[in-house]
């Protein structure tokens, strides 16, 4: 099913929790009789000094009465100030009590309209924060009775319930008014927040399948090669495999490409072992052994990064031969995600720092060898093909048929999606407008600034859009901007990402935006590789800035987007 949003107040969507908002969903469904009413999602728009600006209520109950509780979830830590609770989100810090009764205010308004000549809705609210403890109740900026906290978030049922009581049913006019409210069903227009919470739920589900399947083989050590296309669930595989691992006592060592996909990886598996990228993996060992490196060579000149790594390898290999390799150094299980960008010299290396009977799990995608990595063989490893993909919806999974036709995988996702966009451009510097006018699209479908990444086919440097320095709808681009001294990658601050294609392999988000789209004529299979790997980074939408060329795959796209 397709949950909807409507203009003015929107979504009546039960299916659309996420994250700890299921649990919540669950608990008030659990805990609360028939006489309730609850709404989960409830997003609104209005216009403010000619731009438009969103709401968003996480749940709303309502009696038998038509009295409501509004419910304000936070998870997370909250910072307590003189001025009261504060949330810091990834572009600001905000006042929860500002924002409650902004959103309070806002539904008294948008009800007023809608229900004219009736009288103004009962409301009351809490605040709900099942992962903190507010030690000052008197301080927080709120009712110290309306606030949820960590040490009552087992009540919140019983609490919203003795709010108003399940009320009688006496004025079944007014009850009715306020439900209709709350569940119009005119302009209705796709809902994107349902529609990604769904695709996670189904993506997750889906490939836990693979995982169990792949987790069922006997086998010891381990040597196993996956050959999985994208959106197969290759990094839900390597997470369960280390984890697996670390809690029987094992140290794994797992390894990807890029910076980004390290940190996420990172934030879902045990401590006990290592997780790097095969520079960052090098870079420690060097560092633990009292070597320096001088990354100054690279933070400024971006193009002595191929020599400047070329010989930290060399100095890895040394130091591991001449002085050994130390037991802390040495692991038990070798997990790779994205293999097919490994060098078959850094599967050399890496086996001086692997004891006898290691584990090997080697999750690859040959579609998506945009650096065209020489393909490397490995005695005595068993190879799995997964032809499945639970990750790009329909919509997006028939467009990538029509004009990739080569690239072989089923659609296995059930999510129907949004049909993919193709905006045609002239010159480079056309796109900055363009890339702006659909991230105001986007934000005015209900896509939030950091449900949408921008990725260049080009390097981030040659991008007319990365170059420019004017925010994209309002918004500021968060770019890669080098090395700092400890090697480490530096990002700008913003509120959207904007990153290459190699940066981004392995990561997804909802959605995407490919800029710089200009086909070169001498390396067509070099570009549809690289299109195939970025339009399969998208979960619910996918557009394409495409330019005008006379050449057989740009006038595919600009036909397949019409």
């Amino acid at each position: 099913t397709m949950a909807y949003a409507i203009p003015g107040v929107t979504r009546f969507a039960r299916s659309s929790a996420h994250g700890g908002e299921m649990a919540t969903l669950e608990h008030l469904e659990a805990g609360l009789g028939p006489e309730f009413t609850i709404y989960h999602g409830v997003h609104w728009t209005r216009a403010k000094a000619d731009r438009t600006t969103f709401g968003e209520i996480d749940f709303v109950v309502v009696n038998r009465d038509g009295r409501i509780v509004v419910i304000e979830q936070k998870n997370g830590p909250l910072v307590e100030t003189a001025d009261g609770l504060k949330k810091n989100y990834p572009d600001k810090v905000k006042s929860v009590s500002t924002q409650i009764h902004r959103n309070l205010d806002s539904i008294r308004g948008k009800f007023r309209q809608a229900a004219a000549g009736r009288r103004g809705l009962f409301v009351d609210y809490l605040l709900y924060c099942p992962d903190y403890r507010v030690a000052r109740l008197n301080a927080a900026g709120l009712d110290a009775e309306r606030i949820v906290d960590k040490t009552r978030r087992r009540d919140l049922a019983r609490i919203v319930a003795d709010t108003w009581g399940a009320g009688t049913g006496a004025d079944d006019d007014f009850a009715e008014a306020v439900h209709r409210f709350f569940r119009q069903t005119f302009e209705v227009v796709p809902d994107v927040h349902a529609s990604k919470d769904e695709q996670d739920r189904s993506f997750a589900r889906l490939s836990a399948e693979l995982v169990d399947r792949i987790g069922d083989i006997e086998m010891s050590p381990l040597r196993l090669r996956v050959k999985g296309v994208a959106g197969c669930g290759k990094t839900e595989i390597a997470t369960h495999f280390y984890t697996r691992a670390a809690e029987s006592g094992k140290r794994p060592l797992m390894l990807c490409f890029n910076r980004s996909l390290r940190e996420n990886l990172n934030e879902r598996v045990p401590d006990d072992g290592l997780v790097q990228t095969w520079y960052g993996f090098c870079v420690s060992f060097l560092e633990d052994r009292g070597d320096t490196l001088d990354f100054d060579r690279v933070r400024d000149h971006l193009q002595n990064q191929d020599t400047f790594w070329s010989e930290v390898e060399d100095r890895v290999k040394e130091r591991a031969i001449e002085d050994g390799v130390p037991e802390s150094w040495r692991f038990d299980g070798l997990i790779i995600d994205e293999a097919q960008d490994f060098k078959p010299e850094w599967f050399e290396a890496l086996d001086l720092f692997l004891k006898d009977d290691h584990d090997l799990l080697w999750l690859e995608d040959s579609d998506q060898n945009i650096r065209q990595t020489e393909p490397r063989d490995r005695a005595g490893v068993v190879g799995l093909r997964v032809r499945r993909n639970y990750r790009s919806p329909e919509a997006i999974a028939r467009f990538i048929k029509t004009v990739l036709p080569s690239f072989e995988f089923e659609c296995a996702s059930p999510i129907a999606g949004f049909d993919v966009k193709v905006w045609p451009y002239d010159d480079p510097a056309d796109q900055v407008k363009l890339a702006a006018a659909r991230v105001t699209e986007l934000r005015r479908l209900g896509f939030r600034p950091e449900d949408i990444t921008l990725l260049t086919m080009r390097g981030v440097g040659r991008s007319a859009v990365g170059g420019s320095s004017r925010p994209l709808g309002g918004y500021a681009l968060s770019r890669f901007q080098g090395y700092d001294r400890s090697g480490n990658q530096k990002m700008s601050d913003g509120q959207i990402l904007f990153d290459s294609i190699h940066r981004f392999k392995g990561q997804q988000a909802p959605a995407v935006i490919l800029c710089d789209v200009d086909p070169d004529p001498g390396r067509m299979e070099d570009w549809r590789r690289r299109l195939y790997c970025g339009m399969t980074r998208a979960t619910v939408h996918l557009e394409l800035l495409v330019a005008r060329r006379a050449n057989p795959l740009s006038e595919e796209l600009i036909a397949a987007g019409r």
